[in-house]
């Protein structure tokens, strides 16, 4: 037991066994995980918000200016750093390559900012979080520059800590679409509303036998996809959709939406065309009650094919300009980019030089500013984590405090030198032999699109015609493998099927 706000918290380290309805650390009620409980026996336990201030939130103490007192992360922290992991999970869309360049965890990405549940899927598809998800209307402060025709590669994962691997549990069973939305203003147009179109999609590989979620785990969570070359400069959101329907049966109608955004300025070529409103659809408002897409039952044997992917076909506007070509055009300036003094970036928040000082006050007051920086990078920080925040208290902050403590006022140390970026996992997008698959997604001649189980490099040089490709990254071994038995599975148990316990 410690005290958090003047509460007494409990952690215990045993499963809840008590049947007293707490929720677990995921803010799962389901008796059995790993239990923050408190002491106030409210009804459900600890909430969500209880969990995301400890995940995500960590008190920090904050230097008075000639205070000698050590700053850093509290007991706290390491508690909430170290029970992380054990939350249940689903999926989460956490970060964006653009051209086999990691942006960075978090980085350009709408996500629900609560990170126990972060994971979780939209299930009222007439609602706006079907737009980009849970806290989705909100933008983030930095927008990715993508070249069009660029190669986009969206990670998913099924831990948002990347405590254990995988993308989605294997038990979740459905489709995957992405779309994009030109906007006006990236911080104040709605994300729900018109103008969204489908730029690919995938369902159920009647060839491999495989569901599109099972490719995403086979793909280590990664999926990359041409961004079609055709499409005129400017902001956008690029929307990823899975839809499963695990708890789909005759009598049961539960589809699950996990939705995440991510923000781009695209560079467009000179002869591209607006997109067509005939191209476009509203979201919400693409999805019907009686689409084969949410009352798809995968447990009948044999299965009702063809399965048939929810919303529009995919658009796939072209240009006559390459890729490659557009990608080495000059950079356009926009709103929204990671700024040139930017010393460390996590996710959407950057770590600035403090103020030079040559006297005593100086060097604390800096000292208090670089604190004040880091308590923001924390309170920004996504579910993704907070690596930046402690590399910054680390590399710039702890070393300006301890220059102060030993006399030397003049400074700061290492002025405006930036410091590496620690919240881009590596991952090597182009590590495994491209295969050719089949696919019978449509472009807009009604053409079958080129899909491509790509590891080759892309970007700068790639002539290749940017139009409908799709690039994704699976082991040649894995992506012919078969699913199991569909007689194996327990129609209708929901999110908690198959659901693995955290020794």
């Amino acid at each position: 037991m410690f005290l958090v706000g003047g509460s007494a918290v409990t952690i215990s380290l045993f499963p809840d066994s008590d049947s007293d309805g707490d929720r677990d650390i995921a803010g799962n009620d389901d008796g059995v995980g790993y239990g923050i409980d408190d002491d106030d026996d409210n009804e459900n336990g600890d909430t969500p918000a209880m969990h995301a201030k400890l995940l995500t939130n960590p008190p920090q103490a904050r230097p008075s200016l000639k205070s000698l007192t050590m700053h850093t992360s509290t007991f706290l922290l390491g508690l909430a750093t170290a029970f992380a992991s054990v939350s249940s999970a689903h999926t989460l869309f956490s970060n964006i390559f653009i051209n086999a360049v990691n942006q960075g965890d978090g980085t350009c990405i709408r996500m629900e900012m609560t990170a126990s549940t972060a994971t979780y899927p939209v299930r009222d598809y007439k609602s706006k979080e079907m737009a980009c998800g849970r806290d989705g209307q909100n933008a983030v402060a930095f927008t990715c520059r993508a070249p069009a025709g660029a190669k986009l590669t969206l990670e998913f994962r099924e831990y948002v800590d990347l405590a254990h691997p995988g993308a989605i549990d294997p038990s979740h069973k459905g489709a995957r679409a992405v779309y994009a939305k030109k906007v006006s203003n990236m911080q104040t147009t709605s994300a729900a509303g018109g103008g969204w179109f489908k730029i690919w999609d995938e369902g159920y590989d009647e060839k491999q036998k495989l569901w599109s979620t099972i490719k995403l785990n086979n793909a280590k969570g990664l999926l990359s996809i041409r961004l079609p070359s055709g499409l005129p400069s400017g902001y956008y959101l690029l929307r990823s959709e899975i839809v499963t329907i695990q708890n789909v049966t005759n009598g049961v109608v539960a589809p699950q939406f996990y939705i995440g955004c991510a923000q781009l300025y695209v560079q467009g070529a000179d002869d591209a065309a607006p997109i067509p409103d005939s191209k476009t659809v509203s979201i919400p408002g693409h999805i019907h009650p009686s689409d084969i897409g949410i009352t798809f039952n995968i447990y009948e044997v044999p299965l009702k094919l063809p399965y048939v992917t929810l919303g529009p076909k995919p658009y796939i506007p072209t240009s006559s300009t390459s890729a490659s070509s557009i990608a080495k055009a000059a950079a356009v300036p926009f709103t929204g980019a990671v700024p040139d003094t930017c010393l460390l970036k996590n996710a959407n928040w950057c770590g600035i030089e403090v103020p030079s000082y040559t006297d005593e006050d100086g060097c604390w007051a800096a000292s208090s500013n670089c604190w004040k920086q880091q308590d923001t990078c924390y309170d920004m920080a996504p579910p993704t984590g907070s690596k930046g925040c402690a590399e910054w208290d680390k590399k710039k902050c702890t070393v300006i405090q301890n220059k102060c403590k030993a006399g030397d006022f003049v400074g700061p140390p290492d002025k405006g030198v930036k410091l590496p970026n620690v919240d881009a996992d590596n991952v090597d997008v182009n590590a495994l032999p491209p295969v050719q698959v089949e696919d019978e997604s449509e472009n807009e001649e009604g053409t079958a699109a080129d899909v491509v189980v790509d590891g080759g490099e892309s970007g700068e040089g790639d002539e290749t015609p940017a139009s409908a490709s799709v690039y994704v990254t699976v082991p040649v071994a894995e992506a012919t493998a078969t699913s199991a038995p569909v007689a194996a599975a327990t129609p209708g148990c929901g999110c908690g099927c198959g659901r693995r316990v955290r020794q």
